[in-house]
């Protein structure tokens, strides 16, 4: 699954995800059946806990998505047990420095690139398939550019081999330029261009996440070179499906 998911991005395929923030097994199932090619589970922004993501997990994998996971920020620990539960791939925000950035991959990879832990857990079939998967497993590792200072590190970082894409949170990019919010600022689209253009020289892609579910802005995005986005997220979905129906009640 990593691996499919890494041959689209190394070929230039889109790859559009759901964004999971209701800790629950049920919107997991239902999000993954919509057919994204990944599903990340946010523990950044929700309420989020090991054992519901591991179950949020198994979801994803039932339809053949693969399973990511954003952090709260980059927790070496964290990013191991998530690994170990069967997430194949990580999203780290607020990323600005390529040195802290190795140190912090490290701990996601086997000896002796990194300092990975090794044990049976669920990701290896609780050692059912241990050598394959000690010997070939490698985790996507997708650092998030959310400030004009990741902007100014995105070459910097697309130079590691173990960098597979780039993901830019717009809020907080545009908060860091003073305007929460406004994606359309020129400082905004410029430095997006930038980032863009650096993840580019070294053939590596590059994402963002749509808040919107909008498909003619996603026909957008993919227009534009973005390769791996994140399309909404369930709970946004859900309040543009319901829409406010006491205001149309109301108007009657």
């Amino acid at each position: 699954m990593p691996g499919s998911l890494r041959s689209r991005l190394q070929a230039g395929k889109p790859c559009i995800g759901g964004w999971l923030t209701i800790p629950s097994v049920t919107a997991a199932d239902a999000l993954a059946g919509c057919g994204f090619h990944w599903l990340a589970i946010d523990f950044e922004h929700t309420s989020f806990g090991l054992e519901t993501a591991e179950a949020c997990i198994i979801a994803a994998e039932r339809w053949g998505v693969a399973p990511l996971a954003r952090l709260p920020h980059a927790d070496p620990f964290l990013a191991r047990r998530l690994l170990d539960i069967g997430a194949v791939g990580l999203i780290i925000p607020a990323v600005e420095n390529a040195q802290a950035f190795d140190g912090f991959a490290r701990h996601c990879l086997y000896p002796p690139q990194g300092r990975r832990g090794v044990g049976l857990p669920r990701a290896n079939g609780y050692g059912h398939t241990f050598k394959a998967y000690r010997e070939t497993f490698r985790p996507l590792l997708i650092p998030q550019i959310e400030s004009r200072k990741g902007v100014e590190s995105t070459g910097d970082l697309a130079r590691a081999d173990y960098v597979d894409a780039f993901f830019v949170g717009p809020y907080d990019l545009s908060e860091d330029l003073g305007a929460a919010g406004d994606f359309g600022s020129s400082q905004f689209v410029s430095l997006l261009a930038k980032a863009r253009a650096a993840a580019a020289a070294h053939g590596k892609p590059f994402g963002i996440h749509q808040v919107k579910p909008d498909p003619e802005e996603l026909r957008e995005r993919i227009s534009e070179g973005y390769r791996f986005v994140a399309y909404g997220t369930d709970v946004i979905a859900l309040r543009a499906a319901l829409g406010r129906p006491v205001e149309i009640v109301e108007s009657l």
